[in-house]
């Protein structure tokens, strides 16, 4: 009986003993960015570093002066002396994720046309700055954005890089070419008229410093138009991306030598053989062809129907001003998302990869049903469990195959000596349950702690 008593009292103690520690770990993960900019080791979790299979338990990785500086295990490597050591016990460490389709300037709105008219003077100002940093808190550290007033996604873009506001790094298009935009989208859509002056619109957003070029809506222009965006983008080292939603938008795209076709459409229960044999035949040639589905946000809808609440998380407008968080919630509460049968979308998806096209991942995040606060996790989570594609491939397409595409894989991307640390922690196992990257315990962006 003596022992027994001394049993419970044992676990008890124990027990309390856990839940100071786990207590003050919580609070150790919660402090300020601002207290967490010097050499930090994190130390005990599962490391996937993004560019193989390896899955490293114990892990240790030491970040000095924004970079990773080693990588090893708690049984090969020592913390040195003077590096603030944070535990990852039960958690996975694992590069920063990577979106390479979004639209900073929205935020949910499912008036666009009323948004441009609305909000087009705040973009730069409210609405970019809020949005980037969603992305980052959601453990987003890079994005693509493919569509925005130049002058506005530059001029965040930039004070992202510096340092001088949070948010994930950017990659921009800077507006859409097409032939004739509308009124209201002439500010993030860029008309072209033939040939010439598509190759002189091309070559002064290469010139304001964009990194990627898009083309939209390419059933309204001509092949020859789009070869010109084409050759101005790859005489400068750069990528032209295409919406490609329907069948006639590919094909223009592949004359045109598009290099990375945008969404799924839904038109028809799948492709045309001999269109796929056209896209297997490019995808084999010198140069990958590259599709980002976007395939969460359609995925999404069927629940979103029955469960809009998700729409009122307080994420999705973190750092927006009151007077517009309030018009999208206004905005959204008539929202009925489409669904459209996912058997086609799974079809088509797995024609392109038996063609040999390399996917992507991109969200569109920012569309009305798809805030930047959760647009990521939910595109790797339907290419997991819609899809049948698995975690670690998914993983490593957010970020490393990513990084590789945009040019920047020898500087970031993945968890390596001597890259960029934009590094994030989850609690969980994403290669078992793909969804704890819903909301991570931690992000490091540059080595600097921001949650």
């Amino acid at each position: 009986m003596a022992m027994r008593v001394m049993t419970v009292i044992g676990v008890a103690l124990w027990l309390s003993f856990f839940a100071r520690t786990d207590t003050a770990l919580r609070a150790q993960s919660t402090q300020s960015a601002g207290t967490r900019n010097g050499p930090t080791a994190l130390v005990g979790g599962t490391l996937i570093d993004g560019v193989s299979d390896r899955v490293v338990r114990n892990a240790v990785v030491l970040i000095r002066d924004g970079r990773i500086e080693r990588v090893g295990t708690v049984d090969d490597l020592s913390v040195p002396a003077g590096y603030d050591t944070i535990s990852t016990e039960g958690a996975t460490v694992m590069p920063g994720l990577w979106d390479m389709h979004v639209h900073l300037l929205y935020a949910g709105h499912t008036n666009l046309q009323r948004w441009h008219e609305t909000y087009t003077p705040r973009f730069e100002r409210d609405i970019m700055p809020a949005t980037a940093r969603q992305m980052l808190m959601s453990g987003v550290t890079s994005v693509r954005d493919l569509g925005a007033p130049p002058d506005a996604v530059l001029a965040v873009k930039a004070r992202i890089a510096s340092g001088e506001i949070e948010g994930a790094t950017i990659y921009a298009a800077g507006p859409q070419l097409t032939h004739m935009p509308p009124v209201w989208a002439r500010f993030y859509r860029r008309g072209v008229q033939g040939p010439a002056d598509a190759t002189a619109k091309a070559a002064q957003l290469l010139d304001q410093g964009v990194d990627v070029l898009k083309v939209t809506d390419a059933e309204s222009m001509t092949v020859e138009e789009v070869k010109a965006i084409a050759a101005a983008a790859h005489a400068r080292g750069k990528m032209l991306a295409a919406h490609g939603r329907t069948d006639a938008e590919i094909r223009i795209g592949l004359d045109g030598d598009v290099d990375d076709f945008q969404h799924i459409g839904v038109a028809g229960p799948e492709y045309p053989a001999d269109l796929i044999a056209r896209i297997a035949t490019r995808a084999r040639s010198s140069r990958p062809l590259y599709w980002t589905p976007t395939v969460g946000l359609p995925l999404n809808g069927q629940y979103l129907a029955g469960n809009p609440e998700a729409l009122d998380d307080p994420r999705n407008y973190a750092g927006l001003p009151a007077v517009i968080a309030q018009d999208v919630r206004q905005a959204i509460r008539n929202y009925r998302p489409q669904s459209p049968q996912r058997e086609i979308i799974v079809r088509k998806v797995k024609q392109l990869r038996d063609a040999g096209v390399q996917l992507l991942l991109g969200t569109d995040a920012g569309l009305a049903g798809n805030p930047h606060a959760h647009a990521t996790w939910q595109e790797m989570d339907a290419w997991v469990d819609v899809l049948g594609m698995s975690p670690m491939e998914t993983i490593q397409r957010a970020t490393s195959g990513a990084a590789r595409v945009l040019g920047v894989a020898d500087r970031v991307g993945s968890i390596e000596a001597g890259k960029v640390a934009d590094v994030i922690v989850v609690n969980g196992d994403p290669l078992r349950h793909i969804d704890v990257l819903r909301e991570p315990a931690m992000v490091f962006k540059g080595g600097r702690r921001v949650k």
